[in-house]
């Protein structure tokens, strides 16, 4: 009822209007392109409103066309972009559910219909990898490390395919790359790490972990670890191509790092016998057997004087254990020890000690090679030791695979500064497939029959 009231008033305010102009009395004269025009003030007023309307219609005309008209308009922009989107989401849907080749198709067709994009060269990467066209992905990568918004993505996906494809110094650039475009990213610089640890750059793999412990993306601890790491790998190298005192160098620098690393210290103590410094190494390894005895340090210890008699080799062992006899490697040192001198009664009990105690692989591997000597019968012994787990080896962290000797890389997943000795290995699962598994030979080696053989043959690994 208002509005309808509203609408009357507006109507008769508008009649009377009309009324007023037309019998206002007076006229106007207008000069236009020298022709002298006359009208009434209400034919004014009715060509000014006509002009109002047409400028008005033709504003009105514009933005129709702008907003409505077919395949220009905005709003069929706007219907082309939703349905572009309707298609990524889908694509993601169907990436998800692993129907990788029609994720594949649909990202296509939202390409048609979207703007150029990052997420568009991203799924469809994703899509061509798991479909396993890794050209086609690589090829979305470049895209994408074209792109100012995606460089840094494209990159990754880069680095992933030269790994992949074996390019390690491929690989490496573009990590050195990716650096440059951002240089506080913790992927960037885990991936610059490994690269770098792969191809032996020590030097600029160290000053990439100081980078990461800068940034708080490693604490001191495990820091520490990995800088000792690639002092022992660097001093190693040093010590391959002879320069014995960059060798000595990085030894000393990797126990700086980590006191009780057995590599570090089997690798000082062989340079000081190999200098003529025997007493200096012997030093050296019975401090360290008396802190954790190692059968690495056992190695180190043999080769002081491989050319001794065994009773002489006999008489090293009781030294060396004697700080620490009590252990479960000082008394298996011992026991073999024993019965390479002929000492085969006394090694027999402390070997059935042993074995009741820990019945490990290399338990029955000695008493084995004892039975052998002695001309027991072996097939028990020999049936308990292809039975029996590996009681001390290296296992990696990350994969659970054994090794019997140190290395800066798990020769099972390639992961740096994984392996960590485990003393007394028990058959449990959370320690991977391979974690009782090794492809050495039997880790105790006696010459039956009381042939010579120097110390070092009967130490474990």
């Amino acid at each position: 009822m208002t509005r309808l009231v509203i609408s009357l008033a507006l109507i008769l305010l508008l009649a009377a209007l009309s009324a007023w102009l037309v019998d206002l009395p007076g006229s106007v004269t207008m000069t236009v392109a020298g022709r002298v025009v006359q009208t009434s003030v209400a034919g004014l007023a009715l060509l000014a409103l006509l002009l109002v309307t047409v400028a008005g219609g033709t504003v009105w005309l514009v933005g129709w066309l702008r907003q409505w008209a077919p395949l220009i308009g905005r709003e069929a922009v706007l219907k082309r972009q939703r349905r572009g989107l309707k298609r990524l989401n889908e694509s993601l849907v169907a990436l998800a559910a692993g129907d990788h080749s029609l994720a594949g198709r649909l990202v296509e067709e939202a390409e048609i219909l979207l703007p150029s994009q990052p997420m568009l060269h991203l799924v469809a990467a994703e899509a061509a990898l798991r479909s396993g066209d890794h050209t086609s992905a690589a090829s979305r990568y470049r895209a994408l490390s074209d792109s100012a918004d995606g460089r840094l993505v494209g990159l990754r996906g880069l680095i992933g395919e030269a790994r992949h494809q074996g390019r390690a110094a491929e690989a490496l650039r573009l990590a050195r790359e990716a650096l440059r475009e951002n240089r506080k990213s913790p992927w960037v610089l885990e991936t610059l790490f490994e690269l770098e640890v792969a191809a032996g750059e020590w030097l600029s793999a160290r000053a990439t972990l100081k980078k990461r412990l800068d940034m708080g993306f490693v604490d001191r601890d495990q820091s520490a670890r990995h800088s000792g790491a690639l002092h022992f790998a660097q001093a190693q190298e040093a010590r391959l191509r002879g320069d014995m005192a960059a060798a000595r160098k990085g030894f000393r620098a990797s126990l700086s790092e980590r006191t009780d690393f057995i590599p570090a210290i089997a690798a000082l103590a062989r340079l000081d016998m190999e200098e003529g410094k025997a007493s200096r190494a012997e030093k050296h390894l019975s401090e360290a057997w008396a802190k954790a005895p190692h059968p690495g340090l056992a190695r180190a210890w043999a080769r002081l004087d491989e050319a001794e008699s065994r009773a002489d080799w006999l008489k090293r062992v009781r030294r060396l254990i004697a700080r620490n006899a009590d252990h479960l490697e000082s008394r298996l040192l011992l026991a073999t020890a024993l019965t390479q001198a002929g000492d085969l009664e006394d090694a027999r009990g402390l070997l059935d000690r042993l074995t009741a105690e820990s019945p490990s692989r290399r338990m029955w591997s000695a008493r084995l090679a004892l039975a052998r000597m002695a001309g027991e019968p072996t097939a028990s012994f020999e049936a308990a030791m292809d039975g029996a787990a590996q009681a001390a080896v290296w296992i990696c962290g990350r994969c659970g695979g054994a090794m019997e000797a140190w290395a800066p890389s798990c020769t099972h997943c390639g992961g740096f500064d994984t392996l960590d000795w485990e003393p007394a290995l028990a058959m449990q699962s959370g320690l991977g497939p391979r974690a009782h598994t090794l492809p050495q030979a039997d880790t105790i080696t006696l010459i039956a029959g009381g042939a010579q053989a120097a110390p070092s043959d009967i130490l474990t690994r």
